[in-house]
């Protein structure tokens, strides 16, 4: 990983997480009980935008992706949430200017 610290978010619905800027540098996504789940991000503002990552998880597991350099956001981070979903945590830096 990095040795500058980064940002994490709990994503709970599909929206825009992170604005044009950013950096994105992965994520967790824990499974509930119920059935599999599974989460999309995307370079993009909505989910026509580039897909940077997908995330599935059988259930009660989970699935992690890091990428310590980061993938630079172009347009925003995108996150489309699926079902089954316990919880979502994405890893980024925030756009310049911006705060942790």
């Amino acid at each position: 990983m990095s040795d500058r610290p980064f940002g994490h978010r709990t994503v709970q619905a599909d929206g825009v997480a992170v604005k044009r800027g950013g950096v994105y540098h992965g994520a967790i996504l824990l499974a509930d009980g119920v059935g599999a789940a599974t989460a999309a991000i995307y370079d993009g503002l909505d989910a026509g935008g580039d897909l940077i990552d997908y995330l599935s998880a059988l259930t009660s597991s989970y699935d992690r992706h890091v990428y310590s350099k980061g993938i630079a956001l172009r347009e925003g981070l995108y996150v489309d949430v699926g079902s089954n979903v316990s919880k979502l945590t994405i890893f980024y830096e925030p756009p310049a200017g911006e705060e942790l």
